[in-house]
């Protein structure tokens, strides 16, 4: 198993929210992306891109893990050849979340590609956990536009106003 820990500024639902919604993955996370249905079980696919050969790559997925907002982890590969799992959990810790992110790989081909690739994989799971920082800070920081700018009046004041008129 490769994983990384990291502590984020946001609670674990706001965390949860953002990795299963496949949609905004192409604004965070930079190598693959998920689409389809966000459900245990649901329809979905695994997209991610061949640097050397400048190809993307489109296989289906499985969901094995959605328990709002704890854990989310999802699995694709060839049956028995090569199969791996990316895997979220999180807990709240005082100042937001702690993820732990991990990799695991199994099948004929899993120990070997995981012990030949650790050092790039695990880079590559800090690199994915560093862009959800960041995307997480820049949400944070976009106002929301269902919250007013400046309380709505009330009272006496507006009242007296239009009797007047």
């Amino acid at each position: 198993m490769i994983d990384n820990v990291t502590s984020l500024k946001a609670s674990p639902l706001r965390v949860w929210s953002v990795l299963t919604d496949f949609a905004g993955h192409s604004q965070w996370k930079p190598a693959f992306q998920l689409s389809g249905a966000a459900t245990l079980g649901g329809d979905t696919a695994y997209t991610f891109r061949i640097d050397r050969i400048d190809k993307s790559v489109t296989a289906r997925a499985d969901i094995t893990s959605f328990d709002k907002p704890v854990t989310f982890a999802w699995v694709a590969g060839v049956p028995k050849l090569l199969m791996f799992e990316e895997a979220y959990a999180l807990e709240r810790e005082p100042t937001g979340t702690r993820l732990r992110h991990t990799l695991r790989f199994s099948g004929l081909l899993g120990d070997t590609l995981a012990a030949l690739m650790r050092r790039k994989l695990h880079a590559s799971l800090i690199w994915s956990d560093i862009c959800l920082e960041r995307y997480l800070r820049r949400l944070s920081a976009q106002p929301n536009p269902n919250v007013r700018s400046s309380p709505a009046r009330h009272g006496a004041k507006g009242s007296r106003s239009r009797r007047q008129r």
